[in-house]
């Protein structure tokens, strides 16, 4: 049987799934919208609509299910792209109105007597709806579903165009995050332009069953001794009104991406409304189990669910999927106690899984109407091609649409997120708030638990370390952990990072977390070679260092006349030319700003030169450090900021240096600088980082030097005896004298055999000929300028860039002449 989270918009309108039940999926292109001003829409009777062929709303625009209003009016003409230029400041009236959206459609005569549930899965962020002029009700939070029983407003009555009249009214989308903190995410920040999301962004569907229903079906899978896992079947159902009824529950297990033979488990039991849960045990045998992509397979088991009447009558059918798999929570070795308290160590059935992680800035669109399944699957692939093995999704993202987690699932990528959507600041201290929020949690956490994709909760993200009342923070999310726990068996951390000043003085320890986003904003102050090695945590979860997308993206949403030299768009879409040029100078000793092309080329390769600088750096730290994770993987919209896969799904020459450094069989370069004078002895360190749970014996690695045309200059080969399962080792040093055939920049490389002679893996590091101190000293001239221009403008006002353009004494404004950026 067919998922309801499966169901694509643009399916047929019926869905039936077999003789006993039907599905019907609302989702498609067959809506209709109209905006009004707010409370205008029920004065003028939108609610009372009916299905006259002709009727009030036949000239209404046309819309898709799912979707969101800005897409809508995109697709209609109505509003330009507000991904394109500064087509966004344009759209800021789209949020004073509220939307309405209509659905006509006819009920098979058959469903008379049946219980029909109608539910909205995901509706952003708050509606109003009516069945047939008569209202169903209201619903809050973007990610918690709305269920109605409309048994007593739906028409059974056939018409060409649809007797029954669904109308839903989209309040105005919420202007200030904090009132809606943890039930929507926040649409501000430093990669977005304060247009909040809104819409109809699940599906929604009518399911028709008997007077009892399946709600939920939970299964927590592990294996146990004896080849066996134990299955926990926790099975919740409802009704209409008061019910006792004794029903028969079956539940058929099999393998749902490998060949099994199904296995039956029968229960005779008395349904009362007073009582609705079910818990049952089960074993199974010879289990196959679920592991991450790098670790083993990604076994699937199907579970179909179906409760019948003491006389056989089909009441309902429900059909999940779930993975067998135990996690545990280790302590990272080498930490004294009072450094770390927290496990921040996965185990997936006693495999180590070191995570290689980048945050999930999703979703693939920040307008919701564009994030296709395409896209989705696209980008899970990019991830695991990658060699990423873990997603994280932080406080500024939503938890994700289904899809998103069975992709994981089935791509063996372990996800790591926040329980909700909370990303600095103080959290609102109403009790009724906190009661939302607290059952809103539940409700996210059991909508998710079958996915064995899920390793890691958290409360929060910068939310302790940007907050006015922190320490309000910790209670609250604490709670919410405490609140969740009876649900899911997943380790929950209060939030992230824990050991920055503001975490230390909360009482947290000194190692725990931490976020290594100091270099990207210390303005030269800092460089990597000095900066990285000098950070002792148990776990990276955000290492934070932009770039320009591709030159192609770039055309596609900045105007012709602002590409080169840079216009204002640049800066609306958050080009921070000063962090940029910076960058571009510490890693490439120069600024690269001849061009478009060498710019755009110049930042990509100073993101991937320190991403995989840092990367390598805290793999080899292993087992001691157990996880890090660069920020971004991907964003939601065209931006200048963060991502090695830019929003056109296109990879930055970034990519290639993650999917280096984040080989299972890495053979890793250490080195204490950069940049190197002719006559210094150059000195490496070779490691051979193995996440892998596979030992390679009798190999050879080769260490060496390239110059820039990649001629060899000096190379050596070291006999590796045994790579161990699961280990970091350093294996040998490198050294070689620095001569004029180094040219100005030349490469570290290294290259893994096997026995055989067959290639495992290969890795290269740019260096430079230089002078260590004038460059520091040279980085921190630039730093100080651009200091100077945020003191005067303030650090996010892109203005500082472009003269004239925030109307400064004595410069001519855009009506005088065109304005580009300054440092060109």
């Amino acid at each position: 049987m067919k998922e309801i989270e499966n169901l694509q918009a643009g399916e047929a309108e019926f869905v039936v799934t077999d003789s006993e039940k039907t599905i019907i999926d609302l989702s498609g292109l067959n809506w209709q919208m109209e905006g009004i001003l707010p409370g205008r829409g029920v004065e003028l009777g939108f609610h009372e609509i009916n299905s006259d062929i002709t009727g009030d709303a036949f000239n209404w625009s046309y819309a898709k299910v799912p979707g969101d209003v800005y897409s809508d009016l995109w697709r209609q003409g109505r509003i330009e792209d507000p991904h394109f230029g500064r087509n966004s400041m344009k759209a800021k009236w789209i949020p004073e109105m509220e939307w309405w959206y209509k659905r006509q459609f006819n009920l098979p005569a058959e469903l008379d007597g049946k219980t029909l549930t109608l539910t909205f899965y995901g509706v952003d962020f708050a509606f109003d709806a009516w069945l047939n002029g008569k209202f169903l009700g209201t619903h809050e939070g973007m990610l918690t579903k709305a269920t109605f029983q409309i048994n007593d407003k739906a028409s059974f009555d056939f018409r060409r165009h649809g007797a029954n009249v669904l109308m839903v009214r989209i309040h105005p989308a919420p202007r200030r995050y904090s009132q809606v903190a943890g039930r929507k995410p926040a649409w501000h920040g430093d990669y977005w332009v304060s247009l909040p999301p809104t819409g109809i962004w699940k599906p929604v569907t009518i399911e028709a069953s008997g007077k009892i229903s399946i709600d939920d079906v939970y299964v927590h899978a592990e294996p146990v001794e004896n080849n066996k896992a134990k299955l926990e079947i926790e099975l919740s159902l409802s009704s209409v009104g008061l019910l006792e009824q004794a029903i028969q529950i079956a539940f058929e297990v099999s393998g749902k991406n490998f060949s099994t033979e199904a296995i039956h488990f029968n229960e005779d039991v008395k349904y009362k409304s007073t009582g609705r849960i079910f818990k049952f045990e089960y074993e199974i045998d010879n289990p196959q189990l679920w592991y991450p992509w790098d670790l083993g397979e990604q076994n699937l088991y199907t579970i179909k669910t179906r409760i019948t009447g003491a006389d056989k009558s089909f009441l309902d059918k429900t059909e999940h999927s779930f993975g067998i798999r135990k996690i545990e929570m280790k302590m990272n070795p080498g930490f004294l106690k009072d450094e770390v308290e927290n496990p921040w160590t996965v185990m997936i059935n006693g495999k180590r899984h070191f995570m290689r992680s980048g945050t999930w800035g999703g979703p693939p669109d920040i307008f919701f109407g564009r994030a296709t399944h395409s896209k989705y699957k696209k980008l899970i692939n990019l991830a695991k091609e990658a060699n990423l093995n873990n997603l994280r999704i932080f406080g500024w993202h939503p938890s994700e649409i289904p899809y998103f987690y069975e992709l994981c699932d089935e791509a063996g990528i372990t996800v790591w997120q926040d329980s909700q959507p909370f990303a600095s600041l103080t959290i609102p201290k109403d009790d009724s708030y906190k009661e939302t929020i607290i059952k809103e949690a539940i409700e996210i956490v059991k909508d998710q638990r079958n996915h064995p994709c899920l390793v890691i909760l958290e409360g929060a993200e910068e939310s302790f370390m940007t907050a006015s009342d922190p320490a309000f923070n910790v209670k609250f999310v604490k709670e919410i952990g405490e609140a969740i726990k009876p649900y899911t068996k997943l380790h929950f951390v209060p939030g992230s990072p824990l050991s920055d000043d503001v975490g230390i003085a909360l009482g947290f320890k000194p190692k725990e977390s931490y976020h290594a986003n100091d270099l990207f904003y210390a303005e030269g102050k800092l460089i990597m070679e000095e900066y990285f090695p000098n950070l002792d945590f148990a776990v990276i979860p955000e290492l934070a260092i932009s770039s320009c997308p591709n030159v192609e993206s770039i055309r596609k949403f900045i105007p012709e006349n602002e590409i080169w030299p840079p216009g204002p768009s640049w800066g609306h879409h958050w080009c921070d030319f000063d962090v940029l040029k910076t960058l571009n100078y510490e890693v490439l000793g120069d600024q690269s700003t001849q061009s478009l092309e060498s710019f755009v080329h110049a930042s990509q390769k100073a993101q991937g030169v320190i991403f995989q600088f840092a990367l390598e750096h805290f793999r080899r730290r292993k087992p001691r450090t157990s996880a890090v994770c660069i920020c971004h993987y991907i964003t939601f919209a065209p931006d200048f900021k963060w991502g090695i896969v830019d929003y056109y799904q296109e990879k930055k020459i970034s990519y290639e240096h993650v999917q280096k450094a984040y080989q299972p069989l890495l053979p890793s370069i250490s080195y204490k600088k950069r940049r190197w004078e002719p006559g210094e002895d150059l000195t490496a360190e070779l490691w051979l980082v193995n996440d892998l749970y596979e030992e390679f014996q009798n190999c050879k690695a080769i260490i060496g030097i390239r110059d820039a045309e990649e001629n060899v200059i000096t190379q050596q080969e070291i006999v590796i005896d045994k790579i161990g399962p699961d280990s970091s080792e350093k294996k040998a040093i490198f050294s070689s004298k620095v001569t004029e055939r180094f040219g100005s920049s030349f490469s570290l490389f290294t290259e893994l055999y096997n026995a055989e002679g067959t290639l495992l893996a290969t890795n290269d590091h740019l260096l430079l000929v230089g002078n260590q101190e004038a460059a520091k000293k040279e980085l921190n001239r630039i730093g100080n300028e651009a200091t100077e221009k945020k003191n005067l403008y303030g650090t996010a006002n892109y203005y500082r860039y472009f003269s004239g353009l925030a109307g400064e004494d004595g410069e001519q404004e855009s009506d005088q002449r065109k304005i580009t950026a300054n440092i060109f």
